[in-house]
């Protein structure tokens, strides 16, 4: 059995990806600010720490001491999925509120980067294989208007997966494997969200319409279950890079 630690399980492709690792028999811990309400969230097989992400350090330090109390050495390897995000705010830089701003880059950027050195380290000290999967998005690799924060967000968490990566390798770390995964537009709340700004905050808001009415979204449950076959039989992908997308799991799971 392995563990698969997942932070925003409540919704969208969080909750599938939960769901695809308990369908597939193995241990899951939620942590969101939201209990998710699936029924196999009663499983035994299931946990739920309530956690925000906004608030950084100190909920990292919280869910480090549930780490620290779990049995780690029942699981054959631990899956450190960072896919809790936000999308707002959006708008010119001017407009923002720094509370926001704020909230914005602790929530996409500085808490999965703690939580993934929290998990390296009790890995490496129970000597378990890791995968960190970060989730991130195609807005890490290109600007898009009114988007600062969430390209910006995005753009460090593939940084930092890109380096990190480059360090295991230079150390000759086999046992932590990372990755930046863009899982393109899925059909989500935080699509509703995004269909939902004003074209003065999100000049490009048309699109995003045009892709639900024209049905180009992507389910949650069909890139979950990508995420989770990954993670569970990396070496069938045989992926040469940290960055990878949702074709590139589309074309070589096949």
């Amino acid at each position: 059995m392995d563990l698969f630690i997942v932070t925003g399980g409540s919704k969208g492709l969080g909750e599938q990806v939960c769901l695809q690792a308990l369908e597939q028999g193995h241990q899951v811990l939620n942590l969101s600010r939201s209990r998710p309400t699936f029924k196999s969230a009663k499983s035994a097989q299931f946990k739920h720490m309530t956690a925000d992400f906004s608030r950084g350090l100190s909920t990292i330090k919280k869910v480090e001491i549930v780490l620290e109390n779990l049995d780690l050495s029942s699981f054959r390897r631990i899956h450190l999925i960072n896919n809790a995000a936000l999308i707002n705010p959006v708008g010119s830089l001017a407009d923002l509120n720094p509370d926001d701003i704020n909230t914005h880059l602790v929530t996409n950027l500085i808490s999965p980067v703690l939580l993934s050195q929290v998990c390296a380290r009790l890995a490496t000290e129970e000597k378990k294989p890791l995968t960190i999967f970060n989730i991130g998005s195609g807005a890490a690799f290109r600007p898009i208007s009114g988007w600062s924060m969430y390209c910006s967000s995005k753009a460090g968490l593939k940084m930092f997966t890109e380096n990190t990566a480059l360090d295991l390798e230079t150390s000759k770390n086999k046992k932590i494997k990372i990755y930046h995964f863009s899982p393109g537009v899925l059909d989500t709340q935080m699509q509703q969200t995004i269909r939902s700004f004003k074209k003065k905050d999100f000049p490009d808001v048309a699109s995003f319409k045009k892709l639900k009415t024209d049905h180009q979204l992507r389910s949650p449950a069909d890139v979950a279950a990508l995420v989770v076959g990954f993670c569970l039989q990396p070496q069938k992908y045989k992926m040469q890079s940290s960055l990878i997308s949702v074709q590139d799991l589309e074309k070589k799971g096949r």
